[in-house]
């Protein structure tokens, strides 16, 4: 890897730069995209009129967006570079959240919004790639554990920007600060993010094979990446979609308990992804992984078998201490086995697993909450909690299948 050839007296700061730098994009494409959106619906309805179903049509519009965007991104890497197409996203997404809310139509605020959401998804992939060529393998887990959990940063950030601006200001006018604020990390980007030495020799590198079949058979740490990922999506899927309800119709509780935790959710990621990536450096990373996952199929058990607010508040948090950062954790993997345009690629082809997951269990779980309400003998939310168990021990054996098969190999 191009990493482990850069200097081992790479100073700190400069490392702590591209840390912020990698984490603050993450963070500013992923939460003025489809997290702002989540979080300012009711606005946005009032703003274009709209109905729920168009704006439940936006949503999806969202998604679609960024598992497309995966795969092309895969693509693009092999053209620009995991540096240029980082620095193109980040520079790109400022202009499109001002040209979202400068349309009069909801049409042309949609698309330039997916179009964001597309950027968040490039760009990560884009950071996967340039991880290699900049982060020394020493940092890595922890710089990219880090910059995964910007999403869990963009729900903090989100919340404090509605608290202290919404309420006396135009939806426009606070769009205008959020792409501000992108438009701000943009420069800086340009500015301090260091370009990779050996960027200029990229044209001497086998050009990798952008086939999904082709990379799916070659590399085993592929096929471990897509379903690892799928299976984080059909915990993560139903998890979050009926997180909400859960607290409402089950707990009892009040919009300030569903606010808080949400809030709990993103200051737990943020102390996920600074604290899981020493773990994986000091335990391993699949190794990381598993236990995470079985702590918190504990914890859902626990839920079904008293469903109390407290036990949901460690279910939540050991979910988001995990989940904001596992994406950077699995990309380390990758890293170790092929070199930085392939895990990009193979990155890719994960996020479309976890995308198809997510939808997939999210779906079939609402359908079982539509069916449960016909039979008042059957909790439709004990049978999506029990698929979300399920789904958590499955991926836990297969983190131990795949941590055995890796001690096989080495020894």
């Amino acid at each position: 890897m191009q990493a482990a050839n850069l200097s081992t007296h790479t100073r700190p700061y400069s490392l702590l730069i591209v840390c912020l730098i990698l984490t603050a994009c993450s963070a500013v494409t992923h939460g003025f995209s489809m997290f702002l959106y989540s979080a300012l619906l009711p606005e946005v309805r009032a703003f274009f009129q709209l109905s729920y179903s168009t704006a439940s049509f936006i949503s999806a519009l969202l998604f679609i967006a960024y598992m497309l965007t995966s795969l092309i991104s895969g693509v693009l890497l092999t053209k620009l570079g995991g540096y240029k197409l980082f620095l193109f996203t980040i520079g790109l997404s400022p202009i499109l959240l001002v040209l979202a809310v400068l349309s009069p139509w909801a049409l042309g605020f949609a698309i330039c919004l997916a179009f964001v959401s597309g950027c968040a998804v490039a760009n990560w992939n884009a950071i996967v790639a340039l991880s290699s060529d900049i982060i020394p393998l020493k940092y890595r887990n922890r710089i990219l554990g880090l910059a995964s959990s910007g999403a869990a940063f963009a729900i903090t950030l989100n919340g404090i920007l509605i608290a202290l601006f919404l309420p006396d200001m135009s939806l426009q006018t606070f769009w205008f600060i959020c792409a501000g604020i992108t438009a701000t990390i943009a420069l800086l980007s340009f500015i301090y993010l260091p370009k990779p030495k050996e960027e200029s020799q990229e044209q001497h590198y086998q050009k990798p094979s952008i086939n999904p079949k082709t990379i799916l058979k070659s590399h085993p740490v592929a096929l471990q990446a897509v379903l690892l990922s799928g299976f984080i999506g059909f915990i993560s899927g139903p998890f979050l979609t009926f997180l909400s309800p859960f607290i409402v119709d089950v707990l009892k509780g009040d919009s300030n308990q569903t606010g808080s935790i949400w809030t709990m959710i993103g200051i737990a990621g943020i102390v996920g992804g600074i604290i899981i990536g020493a773990l994986a450096d000091k335990f391993g990373i699949i190794q990381v992984i598993k236990l995470t996952l079985l702590s918190f199929a504990a914890c859902i058990l626990l839920l079904l078998w008293d469903a109390k607010l407290w036990v949901l508040w460690a279910c939540a948090s050991i979910f988001a201490f995990l989940y904001f950062p596992v994406w950077g954790l699995i990309a380390s993997h990758i890293s170790d086995f092929v070199d930085s345009k392939q895990s990009a690629l193979i990155v890719s082809l994960g996020m479309v697993g976890y995308g198809c997951g997510n939808a997939l269990a999210s779906s079939l779980c609402g359908i079982l909450l539509d069916v449960s309400a016909q039979y008042s003998h059957i909790d439709g939310f004990t049978l999506v909690y029990s698929w979300i168990l399920a789904a958590a021990c499955l991926a836990a054996l297969w983190c131990q299948r795949m941590q055995k098969s890796r001690l096989h190999k080495t020894s």
